[in-house]
């Protein structure tokens, strides 16, 4: 999908500090940083990232709302997909396949008029090469933010097991449970 930035992007150093995926950035750090960046909007109704596309772009919600949609494997071609959440500003999305090109997991649709901060995979790199500090403490709290999202869903599946039989579920979970650490070691 092609982004139709916006004007150049001011994005100041007061708005970087209130964003978690930015927190701990120096102002020279954020300065860099506002160089790679570009800013888009997004009418209601419109897909900002669309699940099954492929693009390698980091998101950062300003202003609005947005809906994370997923259509579940398996479903009827014409099936509606379910919402898994609302974002809200300084909300961050995209982060999975900016990291590791893969198709995205899940849409995300604009529910009010939104403006959003993004930065491309490649200016990434080349600020990386440049600033290594700037990009490390993004990956961090990238990484961070990641994390969150593991743990709420990790809380949301032991809740959805424990409501229902345990012997009905328990094979499931334990199906699930081999499939997210298949071949990670601890």
């Amino acid at each position: 999908m092609k982004v139709q930035k916006t004007k150049a992007p001011t994005v100041s150093f007061d708005v970087l500090q209130k964003i978690p995926m930015f927190r701990g950035l120096s102002e020279a750090e954020a300065e860099h940083l506002t160089q790679i960046v570009g800013v888009a909007e997004f009418a209601p109704a419109k897909d900002v990232i669309e699940q099954g596309a492929q693009s390698q772009r980091l998101w950062v919600l300003l202003e609005g709302k947005c809906e994370v949609w997923h259509k579940l494997n398996g479903q009827p071609p014409k099936a509606a997909p379910v919402m898994l959440a609302t974002l809200e500003p300084y909300s961050n999305f995209g982060e999975m396949s900016f990291f590791h090109p893969a198709p995205h997991s899940a849409s995300v649709r604009a529910k009010t008029s939104v403006k959003l901060l993004y930065i491309e995979r490649a200016n990434y790199d080349r600020l990386l090469a440049e600033q290594p500090g700037c990009c490390s403490k993004l990956a961090i709290n990238t990484v961070a933010s990641l994390a969150d999202r593991l743990r709420r869903m990790d809380e949301w599946v032991d809740e959805l097991v424990s409501k229902s039989a345990a012997s009905q579920r328990v094979p499931e979970w334990n199906r699930l449970r081999a499939t997210l650490f298949d071949g990670w070691t601890l």
